[in-house]
């Protein structure tokens, strides 16, 4: 036994305590020396790992409560004789058996969760209990507890229960967990009238009628189930309590202090659509509102066809069309979408067909289209079908779960042509069919048609209902002719259709935008150009990717040159059957800056923009001097075109002056890492390489990884691994995931197969990354809200800059006022995003002391937060002002040394800013961290 434990029993002996922790002190009995202590009225011997007995507790007959978790105790028999429990925790035990309890009429609480426990029936006629927690266990029939009317809180979270039957008399319930269970229905909670907390996350369940009436109800969790209709919660959504796209894990690390909360991520809602549930309670609500008692499915859909160039995409489509086959048809340049009617089960639905050209320098491009909520249909011949998997990785990481038919096209030509279908299926589940046809003799066209139309019928948007005004919108930006219009002209369009509200119509704009019909880019919204057709915005872009006038100057583009670039006479003779485009100047920058919001191409500080998928193909020469670290980025199965140029496009502001061509750059910022990196991607092995030299290579390391794992989030399913070479190998790598997982489970090596020895693990993760980037807590995001006046925008844009390597290593996320649309919610939203702010940083200026919003609204609300020491506020000192004698000037301030605009080095004043930050950032953590092991012991 331990001195730990003994002095804890003299102690309690002495004061004649009744209540003893003996938790966490090494034991592997009870000691004998608490046999006598008869008062004791509870005992803690939790976290005992050898400890196996509960005997010696036969002893102690007044013990009310007893705590024994995390132990090996597998027997309850001597628990039979303490009549006055009240409290028994026997989490993550050896338990199987609780028929020991079944004399325990004074037993109000038992957690056995984490055990073997299968049956409730020893607890049935326990009528004073009124907490019963089994996460875990075997537990499959409630019916046991059927008459246990005291119950208040039950948790049958992670067990195989189907039937909440046996829950319907418990009608004193106000809070129930049966997440991760087989539970398809809630019907028997329909008259639970006090329940206030509901989990039902991970579940099988598609409707929350039964619910509807359960007034007190204020936490809600039921992200990741089948729900479709939020319409039976509509009065909980009134009521305000907040809806939130996130799992539970997201909410408690995002928020502190909310305990009323509706979370829905990974359901596949219809009503209203996802998109609104996303937005909040205001968006749902004016659906709702919008909707009425009205629930005409939309009817709409997307279809997407992929492949190789002269695949024969174009020619499926006018079959599917009823079109004529042409055998000579020409090949597709750019994007075509066309509107093609589906008459299913007496409904009209209109499926926009987008064709894709095939040319692989237009690849990169198909991100501005590919969604989750579509139709794909991939077109292979017998000589692309080695490109099969190429365009089945793009499908599937862009579209997620939608559905992918494969055509196997120009059968006549070949008629053995086949794939490994079983291979494919087993990689790609999402494909629901492989098809044999020739558009040329129609085989196996119907067969074709028949699955498309099957696919179409069983579409979300198929069934997603569109308000009369919404749809009156939607149809009038269908039939316009023209090319472009201005912000104000689609809201003047809404308003005369009934949809007046700002709010209302900023939420369907970018509904329009995911379902195809418009394009809308919300950060783009400053350039007032916010509707685009698709065709002229895709065909602006591909001019620009395929100008001579660009290649000819290897990948640069002035600004000087846009009109010349953009309106070359080339492109308005290519395709004689499609209309001429014009673009006028001042919509130029505009297609630009949408190639750069999408990373195809970034700025330099000469007016000139540089394409990476246009620089020069050879590597210019270079030298590393001292020791070189190496690491290496493997794409297993798929590396997109998109990921390198999009890389270049991130990090440009570090490359080290024209050292850039397609496949790779130089990085060097020693005012930001004392470190020089050179970056090259791989298309053949499907790697990206990584090699640096200088004094801080491990944390620029890590910058440019936080860098590619942003660029991969974008993707759906982007898989790659992080290699660590072996020093001393020539060829020999390990997965840095498997090294990290080793280091977690105590390993001290890993043995290298090439050198035939150990090799020290901690040599190895620390030669490539700092230790700390490896910490739990340094993982914990931090959120940093910014108030500034509009006047200092610039200077927000150097700030964010210089806080690019916080933001990619440390987890910093900054919001700012850009982040929401215009309209009249803007101000709660503001508050909203203060209030769950961990930082705020004040720009400080005479235009920020002189905004009444700046000064007297969000400084002051953000310092009470400061004085209570739920958040950091840090004044950035951007241009001199008269503030010595305001509440401000008395908080530690960044720079410390002078005003950002009077600095000779303004890199080096941003970086002391970024520096300044950290301290407050690591206390931001431990406060999170605080709470999420709170909330978590609360789950």
């Amino acid at each position: 036994m331990s001195e730990k434990a003994l002095e804890r029993i003299r102690k309690a002996k002495a004061e004649k305590a009744t209540t003893l922790n003996l938790s966490s002190c090494d034991l592997e009995k009870i000691p004998e020396e608490v046999r006598d202590m008869i008062w004791l009225e509870s005992l803690d011997i939790r976290e005992n790992q050898a400890l196996t007995d509960l005997s010696p507790i036969l002893k102690i007959p007044n013990l009310k409560s007893l705590r024994f978790q995390s132990t090996r105790i597998y027997e309850l028999t001597p628990v039979s004789e303490l009549q006055n429990l009240e409290l028994l925790y026997c989490e993550n035990t050896q338990i199987i058996d609780l028929a020991p309890l079944a004399k325990l009429k004074k037993l109000q609480s038992l957690n056995c969760s984490a055990t073997k426990v299968a049956d409730l029936t020893p607890i049935a006629n326990l009528s004073k209990l009124h907490t019963l927690r089994c996460v875990s266990t075997r537990v499959v029939d409630l019916s046991p507890i059927a008459n246990l009317t005291n119950l208040t809180d039950l948790n049958i979270g992670q067990t195989q229960v189907k039937d909440l039957g046996p829950v319907a008399k418990l009608l004193n319930l106000t809070d129930l967990f049966c997440f991760n269970t087989h539970v398809s229905d809630l019907v028997a909670l329909s008259n639970l009238h006090k329940l206030e907390e509901l989990h039902c996350d991970g579940t099988n369940i598609t409707d929350l009628s039964p619910i509807t009436h359960l007034t007190n109800l204020h936490a809600l969790s039921c992200f990741n189930t089948l729900l479709t209709d939020l319409s039976p919660i509509k009065l909980l959504i009134q009521k305000g309590i907040p809806v939130k796209w996130q799992d539970f894990e997201e909410y408690i690390s995002s928020r502190s202090g909310e305990k009323s909360f509706i979370l829905l991520k990974g359901t596949p809602l219809i009503i209203p659509p996802i998109e609104f549930a996303q937005e909040g309670n205001e968006a749902i609500l004016e659906f709702f509102d919008q909707l009425g008692d009205d629930r005409t499915p939309l009817n709409e859909l997307k279809i997407i066809f992929l492949g190789e160039g002269a695949a024969g995409k174009t020619s499926l489509i006018k079959r599917i069309r009823k079109e004529t086959f042409n055998p000579k048809e020409s090949q597709t340049h750019g994007i075509r979408i066309r509107k093609t009617p589906f008459e299913i089960g007496g409904d009209t639905i209109n499926a926009h067909i987008w064709d894709f050209g095939g040319q692989e320098v237009m690849h990169a491009t198909h991100q501005f289209f590919l969604s989750r909520r579509c139709i794909y249909i991939l077109v292979l011949n017998s000589r692309s079908d080695e490109k099969a998997e190429y365009w089945l990785k793009h499908a599937n990481s862009f579209g997620g779960s939608s559905p992918v038919l494969v055509v196997l096209n120009k059968i006549d030509e070949n008629p053995g042509y086949d794939v490994n279908r079983k291979q494919l299926l087993e990689k790609y589940p999402q494909i629901t069919g492989f098809y044999r046809l020739s558009c040329k003799n129609d085989e196996g066209i119907a067969d074709f048609e028949k699955a498309l139309q099957e696919q179409v019928a069983r579409s979300d948007t198929r069934r997603t209902p569109f308000p009369k005004a919404w749809l009156a919108v939607k149809q009038h930006f269908s039939d316009m002719q023209a090319d472009y219009i201005e912000s104000e002209v689609f809201r003047q369009v809404c308003a005369e259709n009934g949809v007046d509200k700002i709010f209302s119509q900023d939420v369907l704009l970018q509904f329009l935008h995911d379902l195809g019909v418009v394009i809308n880019f919300r950060n783009l919204k400053n350039f007032d150009t916010q509707i685009l057709n698709p065709l002229w915005l895709t065909n602006g872009v591909y001019r620009i990717i395929n100008s001579p006038i660009v290649a000819g100057q290897k990948g640069l583009m002035h600004e000087r040159d846009f009109d010349a670039v953009i309106n070359d006479p080339h492109f308005n003779t290519t395709n004689t059957q499609e209309k001429p485009f014009r673009y006028p100047k001042n919509k130029l920058e505009y297609i630009v800056r949408v190639m750069q919001e999408f990373e195809l191409c970034f700025p330099l500080e000469n007016h000139s923009y540089v394409v990476p998928q246009l620089l020069p193909v050879d590597e210019p020469e270079f030298r590393f001097e001292g020791t070189v670290l190496h690491f290496v980025l493997r794409f297993p199965d798929f590396l997109p075109d998109s990921v390198f140029p999009r890389l270049m496009v991130k990090l440009n502001r570090f490359i080290d002056g024209d050292l850039r061509w397609r496949t790779g750059m130089v990085l060097h910022k020693p005012s930001v890492f004392n470190a020089r990196a050179r970056v090259r991607a791989d298309r053949e092995d499907k790697e990206i390489r990584i090699d640096l030299c200088g004094e801080e290579p491990r944390r620029f390391l890590s910058f440019i990884r936080e860098t590619v794992r942003e660029i991969a989030a974008d993707f759906t399913k982007l898989d790659y691994d992080e290699m660590v070479p072996i020093p001393g190998a020539k060829k020999e790598f390990k997965r840095y995931s498997m090294l990290v997982a080793m280091e977690k489970a105590g390993k001290k090596d890993v043995f290298s197969e090439e050198l035939e020895k150990d090799v020290s693990l901690a040599s190895l993760l620390d030669g490539v990354e700092e230790p700390v980037m490896r910490d739990e807590i340094e993982q914990l995001p931090v959120q940093a809200f910014v108030s500034y006046s509009h006047k200092d925008l610039d200077y927000l844009e150097e700030l964010r800059a210089a806080l690019a390597p916080l933001i990619r290593l440390n987890k910093l996320k900054i919001w700012d006022d850009r982040d929401i649309n215009a309209g009249e919610q803007w101000e709660k939203e503001i508050f909203r995003e203060l209030e769950a702010a961990d930082i705020v940083l004040c720009l400080v200026s005479s235009d920020f002391v002189a905004s009444d919003f700046c000064w007297k609204k969000e400084f002051e609300a953000a310092l009470k937060g400061h004085h209570k020491g739920t958040k950091t506020v840090i004044p950035i000192r951007l241009r001199q002002c008269d503030w010595d004698d305001l509440p401000i000037a008395k908080l530690q301030a960044a720079p410390s040394s002078n005003w950002i605009n009077q600095s000779n080095d303004r890199d080096a004043a941003w970086t002391e800013v970024s520096k300044q930050l950290r301290p407050a950032m690591d206390k931001a953590k431990q406060r999170k961290k605080k709470l999420l092991e709170k909330q978590r012991k609360l789950r």
